[in-house]
This record gives structure tokens, C-alpha cells and sequence, in this order.
């Protein structure tokens, strides 16, 4: 049988399912070149809110099954032909878009129609099986000695990695990490409670974020696409903290879910990697080549229960406010979830009130290009308030317009090595020395109680990047939230920035990780948006 084609969609004629591959497993035919775009399958609920929206002349051919669509231009096609199109953001039967099939096929049932479609991919499944459960258990072999874990993100991938490294390995007990941002789709929560009840032997764990979403979108701003905060404040972060709990020296083996075909971003994405935003940890990837319809012939080829979101007709299960979500997405969400959206809306309506927008409508409605950045919010803590010291040409006084002034020495720190002069309470003075040479670079004298801040640039070389390093870390503690982004850079466990701001001076190798690391709040806050307010 030929090797399966990710990249193209293919149909047959004879037993009415789509292909993985060229050729039907079920009859031996060879398929139809249906799209370049993937299908996936509209299931009953979907099919139901359908009926509300298109002319009752199609609704014959509405049959769970029998009904797929390409998720990306919204196209629905039936026994292999396009059906109709429907437009994203008015949910309407696109004019001129319609193609009935020639004819109506002899019902069958659902049943019979899954039967079908095992059978004509059977090959193509267990081809793709055999090799992502051989991956699974080399990766393993490589990495011998980690814990290993699955990133459970209740999506219908995710699923599909569970099952294929718990049967690959031939064990139920390998732990699974759910990142819960706390604004997941209510369907996620509800289908974890149920996987838990399947898998009563296999362990989960939440990872979740001690900030409050609505609160740190009101300090900010609200996430965009262009400062997307919210995954790493409500989900890297917490779930680099947890996974550094687990393993802090060894780090751990993940598999998750990702694949190529997701983003185009996501096209250049290596099948196992230690070069992402978590610290210690291997990734592994085993269905990254993989098709929407190979995942979804997958789940259904093995009966494998996945997300009631995706009946609904969620082409993507994430979450409830994030920012990458479709028009399709949104609607969907305002109809299946409207006091989550009303929610949402109201407090886009507060926000842009409360910053002053030219055109809160724009703000609120026009999509999430529109709500870049932190304008009108606390923009002054992204200020460095300073001035020439009259007492040294080498010196820079600083006033600290917000933030904890006795968190000062821990910013500083990762710029090297501290000995305290002096601390009684009313008055802090310490020298940060190079890491390597021990050679004195500057001298900080900080006041408690006025907020203010003296350093003597004491290095030749290179003090202008030195000092801009300096006052980088400053506008970091005037702005900081908290979130745990710059203990995620740290790779020495030497840093807490989750609820409070400290390092272990010990453990510090002023790595510059964290100082490198643009911090969320200060870019959100700084950012004015206004080139893109249309």
C-alpha cells in the first residue's frame, strides 16, 4: 500500500469515506485527490446547530460521518463534494458557494459508516502507530533515567499521544500534566474528569498559575496577538515550576501532541528538542507529522473517547479567551458558552473605559490586533526616573516609582556576585562584583524609606551595557507581577518569582537568563497599540 500523504486529502468513490493514502483498504480502490486541505468530521451536535443556518434543501445530506468539513476555510462536503460553504463570522451559507452532490447516495447507518472508514485506513493506521510507538519507546531508551510524563492538554492530539505512549510502553501509570490556565473551555474540565474515570490507574496533575486572569489582564492589558502574556503567565510558568519540582537535576522526558500541520510555525519544529522555554526538559514529539484526519481516524478507528467540545463543532479546544481563536471559534463560544463571553465582553467594555479609548467599540469588537498593549494603564512603571549624581561623574541616582525598594539587591543580583556593606533597617549599601575576576563593577546605596537608589558605575569597560542592564532589572521591579517568567529562564533553581520576588545568592551563577528575558508586564504596559487601533 502506498505511504500515506499528510499534505492532500483523498476520497473513495466506492465505499463513501476519505483517505489518509491513495488507496481504499476497504475495496482496493484507488482514491479520489479530494483537497489539499485536511478534513475532519462534523459529528450530531454540530449537525444541529447547522440545521439552524442553512436552507432545508442540504439538510438531507447532514449525517454524521457522511459530513466533513475542512477546518480552515469552513467548506462542507458530503459523499465527497462540496455541500456548501459557510462564511465564519455571519455563519451564513456563503452566495454561490453551494454544490449539492449529483445524487443521494442509499442511507447507511453511523455504524456502518465507521466500519467503513476503519476498514478502507485500516493499513494507514497501524503503519502510523507502529512508527510513533517505536519512537516513543527509542526516546525513552535515549533518555533513559527521566521521569516520563505526557502534556495532557485535553485536546483530541493530546489524546492521541496518551494512548499511543501508554500503549507503546505498555503501561497506565505514566503521569500526565495538565497546564489549567483557569479559562480552559468548561468541555475540558468536564473531559478530564471522564479520562480519570477511563484511566482510574493513570495519574494527572494541574499545574496552575497563583495569578488571578482577570486581575493581571486589568493591570496590563488583555492578551493579544501581538503580546500574547497569557501563555507564559499561566502556563509555561507554572508548569516549568512544577516540572522542576518533580526532577530539578535530571529533568524529565515529555510527550505531547504538537504538529506541524497546526501553524506554519510549527512546520520547522524538530521531533525531539531541549531548546524551548522550559528548562531541563526533553520534548518528544510523535505525532508532529501527522494529519487532522489521521488524528481523527485515529480516535475513531480505536473508539477513543475524546473532548464533547468537538461535537459542538470546536475545531480547537483551548482557551475561552485566547487570543489565536478563530472567528469560528468565537462563535462558537458565544453560543455554546455565553455567560463566559458576556463576561468577557463586559470586561473589555470596563477596560477600554477605564483607559480611555478613542474607540472603545473598536476595542472591544474588532478582534484581538485591536487590544494590543497597556495605553492608559500604569505606563509609568516602564520609566526609569533618574538623574546625574552630583557627588561622582560615575554615579546615577534613581527613584523607584513602584514596586518593593528591598527587592532591589535580589533584581541586581543575577549582574554578579553581592557583598553587603551595610543594612540597619533604614539604609542598604553592597558591591556587585564581576563573576569570574571578582572585580568590583559597582557600588549600590539604596534608601528605604524615599525610594532611592545611587549606583556608582565603577567598570571601564563595557559600562554602558552594564548600566543598561542595570536599569533594565529596575523597570522589571516596577512592573513586576509576579507571574514566574523569569524563574522559568533559571536553570539553577536559584530563582522565586512566584508571589514575591528572590534569589538564592548561593545558587546565582549570573547566567544573565533572567536579566536577557524581556519581562511581559513592562512590553504590555509600554506598548501604546496606536498604529494598529484602525
Amino acid at each position: 500500500m502506498s505511504k500515506p500523504k499528510s499534505a492532500r486529502t483523498y476520497w473513495c468513490d466506492s465505499c463513501q469515506v476519505p483517505l489518509i493514502g491513495e488507496l481504499c483498504g476497504a475495496c482496493g480502490a484507488e482514491g479520489r485527490n479530494l483537497a489539499a486541505a485536511t478534513l475532519v468530521p462534523v459529528f450530531r451536535t454540530e449537525i444541529n446547530y447547522l440545521r439552524k443556518h442553512i436552507v432545508q434543501d442540504l439538510h438531507p445530506w447532514l449525517r454524521e460521518l457522511e459530513l466533513w468539513v475542512t477546518p480552515t476555510n469552513y467548506t462542507y462536503y458530503s459523499h465527497g463534494e462540496v455541500l456548501f460553504k459557510l462564511s465564519a463570522a455571519s455563519a451564513d451559507v456563503a452566495p454561490g458557494k453551494m454544490k449539492p452532490p449529483p445524487q443521494a447516495l442509499a442511507k447507511r447507518t453511523r455504524s456502518d459508516a465507521l466500519e467503513l472508514l476503519r476498514e478502507a485506513n485500516k493499513n494507514y493506521i497501524e503503519r502510523l502507530q507502529y512508527e510513533a510507538e517505536s519512537f516513543i519507546r527509542k526516546a525513552v531508551s535515549q533518555f533513559s533515567g527521566r521521569p516520563i510524563l505526557v502534556s495532557f492538554s485535553g485536546g483530541k492530539d493530546s489524546t492521541v499521544a496518551s494512548h499511543l505512549v501508554m500503549n507503546g510502553l505498555g503501561r497506565s501509570d505514566i503521569l500526565h500534566i495538565f497546564a489549567d490556565t483557569t479559562i480552559e473551555l468548561p468541555d475540558t474540565y468536564k473531559y478530564l474528569q471522564s479520562f480519570q474515570k477511563e484511566h482510574p490507574l493513570t495519574p494527572i496533575i494541574s499545574s496552575r498559575s497563583t495569578l488571578d486572569f482577570f486581575q493581571t489582564a486589568e493591570s496590563i492589558g488583555p492578551p493579544s496577538r501581538i503580546l500574547r502574556w497569557c501563555c507564559s503567565t499561566h502556563k509555561t510558568n507554572p508548569l516549568s515550576k512544577l516540572i522542576d519540582s518533580m526532577s530539578p537535576f535530571d529533568g524529565v522526558l515529555t510527550f505531547d501532541g504538537i504538529r506541524k500541520a497546526e501553524s506554519s510555525r510549527r512546520t520547522h519544529y524538530p521531533r525531539i528538542t531541549t531548546q524551548h522555554k522550559i528548562a531541563r526538559e526533553v520534548l518528544a514529539r510523535p505525532i508532529l507529522d501527522w494529519s487532522d484526519l489521521a488524528v481523527w481516524i485515529y480516535l475513531l478507528y480505536h473508539g477513543i473517547t475524546f473532548n464533547p467540545a468537538y461535537k459542538k463543532g470546536f475545531r480547537r479546544v483551548g482557551c475561552l479567551f485566547c487570543p489565536f481563536n478563530s472567528e469560528w471559534s468565537c462563535r462558537m463560544i458565544k453560543y455554546w458558552h455565553a455567560s463566559q463571553d458576556n463576561r468577557w465582553t463586559q470586561f473589555l467594555v470596563q477596560h477600554a473605559m477605564r483607559m480611555n479609548h478613542q474607540n472603545p467599540e473598536n476595542f472591544v469588537f474588532k478582534g484581538w490586533r485591536t487590544r494590543a498593549g497597556g495605553r492608559g494603564l500604569d505606563h509609568y512603571k516602564t520609566t526609569i526616573e533618574s538623574a546625574p549624581c552630583l557627588l561622582s561623574d560615575t554615579a546615577v541616582s534613581y527613584q523607584l516609582l513602584s514596586g518593593e525598594i528591598k527587592n532591589v539587591r535580589h533584581f541586581l543580583r543575577p549582574l554578579g556576585p553581592q557583598t553587603q556593606i551595610k543594612c540597619d533597617g533604614y539604609f542598604e549599601t553592597f558591591l556587585i562584583h564581576d563573576k569570574d575576576t571578582r572585580e568590583i563593577l559597582a557600588s549600590v546605596e539604596i534608601g528605604f524609606e524615599d525610594k532611592a537608589i545611587r549606583i556608582n558605575y565603577i567598570l571601564k569597560k563595557n559600562s554602558r551595557r552594564f548600566q543598561q542592564r542595570i536599569e533594565k532589572q529596575l523597570r522589571k521591579l516596577q512592573s513586576c507581577i509576579y507571574c514566574g517568567s523569569c524563574e522559568a529562564k533559571c536553570s539553577n533553581n536559584a530563582l522565586c518569582s512566584s508571589g514575591n520576588y528572590s534569589i538564592l545568592n548561593e545558587s546565582c551563577v549570573s547566567c544573565l537568563h533572567c536579566v536577557s528575558h524581556d519581562c511581559l508586564a513592562v512590553k504590555s504596559l509600554h506598548f501604546n497599540g496606536k498604529k494598529i487601533d484602525g
